[in-house]
């Protein structure tokens, strides 16, 4: 097989033994080639633009900037960048984010190796992938709810908002005033009917996009 025809993939994660895993379950295949290994959404940027792969696999929850902060900050950059967001979330509002955010696949990392080389593959074509089970729920999804209601980057400073994170760490992290971080925090609350921090950490606990 040609030098031409390997898709050179990027990974990100802040878990090396699940970068492990899936480096494995990857590289089984001869068109595959694992180019760079990234632990967070700084990494994710840095990399990219140092390996141009083909394909860039990220997780959504990682410490500091996390995996929708990376894919817009990636993709203002670099319009033509093919990313998939790969999670533990199954949740149709996350894989609703992504997308509109520019994501080109949505898949969870339970996914057998043959399923996640199909996504890989489609995506390299110039296809987008999602999760048949997560693509389902999305089709049934009915706007106007709960995280729905959030933009890109209003989950993101939600979700760094329920790990404990104050408004100047988060503005830090995203590159924003904390004027602004502040009134994506104001917006959030009303959203979602929350008074309080911990109960938009009890609502991200619910939905798994953090651990208590």
């Amino acid at each position: 097989m040609s030098e031409e025809r390997v898709i050179r993939v990027q990974l990100v994660d802040d878990h090396a033994l699940l970068r492990d895993g899936i480096r494995g379950l990857l590289e089984q295949y001869p068109d595959i080639r694992v180019v760079a290994e990234s632990g967070s959404g700084e990494e994710a940027y840095t990399h990219y633009f140092e390996q141009q792969p083909d394909v860039v696999l990220m997780d959504v929850s990682m410490p500091g900037e996390g995996g929708l902060s990376a894919l817009r900050r990636i993709l203002r950059r670099d319009a033509k960048a093919r990313i998939v967001i790969l999670t533990m979330f199954h949740d149709e509002s996350i894989a609703l984010k992504a997308m509109q955010g520019g994501a080109r696949g949505f898949t969870s990392k339970g996914m057998d190796s043959g399923a996640l080389y199909k996504a890989v593959r489609r995506v390299a074509d110039g296809e987008t992938y999602i999760e048949d089970a997560v693509a389902q729920r999305m089709a049934l999804q009915k706007s106007g709810h709960g995280l729905d209601l959030l933009s890109g980057r209003e989950f993101e400073v939600f979700r760094m908002l329920a790990e404990g994170k104050s408004v100047q760490q988060i503005a830090d992290l995203l590159h924003l005033s904390s004027k602004t971080v502040g009134a994506h925090r104001t917006h959030i609350m009303e959203k979602l009917g929350c008074d309080n921090v911990a109960e938009l950490a009890r609502i991200a606990i619910r939905k798994d996009i953090i651990t208590p």
